[in-house]
């Protein structure tokens, strides 16, 4: 059983990469996409029913469960399903939440370790690098804009590998290039929230760095991190010093208009919501992804996407899921690293939900395949 359970697991990863390669290697919504995803769902869909009917469920997995639930029967009941918008974030919703299951069972089942997680990362980085000249080429196509000015929503996707590099713990010198090489994507793409996200990933992780240096080596790993924080810090803002229209928009961030009309979405949702007379709106919404309806657009929050879509309910859910994963980071039977690495992670996620997408971005199931890595894992560290 447990060939053919590695078997499943590598072929998941390997499915992860040929559909994040959609819009680079080939073309976006095509039938090689839609056939990964058909194929990742089924696999999902039965590891999902296998640990329901022979794992004892414990607080973190049926909060989960509820969440994708809540959602599912959502979309069922009050969506259109001539809304092609509707149906798309069922999709990403989904790739988000299933794929956690088959991954957190492999981890109980230890058929899942910290070496697949790096081989899965090593090929993710260069498909994402090439998604990123796509896309920046295929923007200066449609646009007239010069390159200096364009910016570009795969630097997300950067932010969410950054949390592998801490699989790297004894490989310093590496994980330092790594984080370089992600850290140069995230200012190039000029998007302010990726390099916020970016910040805090680079703060945590030299901390980590510092955290995780052997006894043995003390002194020999005291110099290294130091040399290379000093290096990779000082790159870092270079880099972004040399950005004038990433300065630019970090700038009107402080101004009223410089929240790409996030304000006016926010206000509408949230209005819309308080001020509904009816009790049942408060308390379940106005039903899946109703934003669009509301606003015209997705609300760019989690929070308030859940208000207006399942109101109190929803929100409470998600709250839910967050504390119980900061219950596992003040887990005292965790080591240093394992707690870093989760924190790394649902920091990253928590700060996303507040000023982007989080549970329904693309790069939201590398996130998932993390947590079901280290939630499931049985050791109290990363191995």
């Amino acid at each position: 059983m447990k060939v053919y359970h590695s078997i499943i697991r590598d072929l998941l990863l390997i499915l992860f990469v040929i559909y994040f390669a959609q819009g680079s290697l080939y073309s976006s919504g095509s039938i090689i996409s839609q056939s990964v995803l058909f194929t990742v769902f089924i696999f999902s869909s039965y590891y999902f029913l296998l640990l329901l009917i022979i794992e004892k469920k414990n607080f973190f997995f049926r909060t989960w469960t509820a969440f994708m639930l809540l959602n599912v029967f959502g979309f069922v009941l009050t969506a259109s399903i001539s809304s092609s918008q509707q149906f798309a974030m069922l999709k990403r919703l989904l790739m988000f939440l299933l794929p956690f299951y088959p991954f957190y069972y492999f981890s109980i089942k230890n058929y899942l370790n910290s070496k697949h997680l790096m081989r899965f990362f090593v090929f993710m980085l260069p498909v994402f690098i090439i998604q990123f000249y796509t896309s920046t080429a295929r923007t200066l196509a449609e646009r007239d804009i010069s390159e200096d000015s364009l910016v570009n929503n795969v630097s997300y996707s950067f932010v969410g590998l950054l949390p592998f590099i801490f699989l790297f713990k004894k490989r310093k010198i590496l994980s330092y290039f790594l984080m370089m090489v992600l850290i140069i994507f995230i200012i190039q793409g000029a998007k302010r929230g990726a390099i916020i996200s970016g910040a805090i990933g680079l703060i945590i992780f030299i901390y980590y760095q510092l955290k995780t240096i052997e006894r043995k080596y003390k002194l020999r790993g005291y110099i290294i991190v130091a040399i290379a924080t000093t290096a990779l810090v000082y790159y870092s803002y270079d880099l972004f010093q040399n950005n004038e229209y990433l300065i630019y928009r970090m700038q009107k961030l402080s101004e009223e208009d410089g929240s790409s009309g996030r304000n006016v979405i926010y206000s509408t949702l949230f209005n819309t919501w308080y001020n509904s007379e009816d009790i049942l709106n408060v308390l379940f919404g106005f039903g899946f992804a109703s934003s669009l309806q509301i606003a015209g657009n997705f609300a760019h929050n989690d929070w308030l996407e859940l208000l207006t879509s399942f109101g109190f309910l929803g929100v409470f859910i998600y709250s839910i899921l967050f504390y119980a994963l900061f219950k596992y980071i003040f887990n005292n039977k965790w080591e240093i690293d394992k707690k870093l690495l989760l924190f790394t992670v649902v920091l990253l996620w928590l700060f996303a939900s507040i000023v982007s997408m989080g549970f329904t971005s693309r790069s939201g199931l590398i996130q998932a395949i993390l947590i079901a890595y280290l939630v499931g894992s049985k050791s109290n560290r990363i191995e």
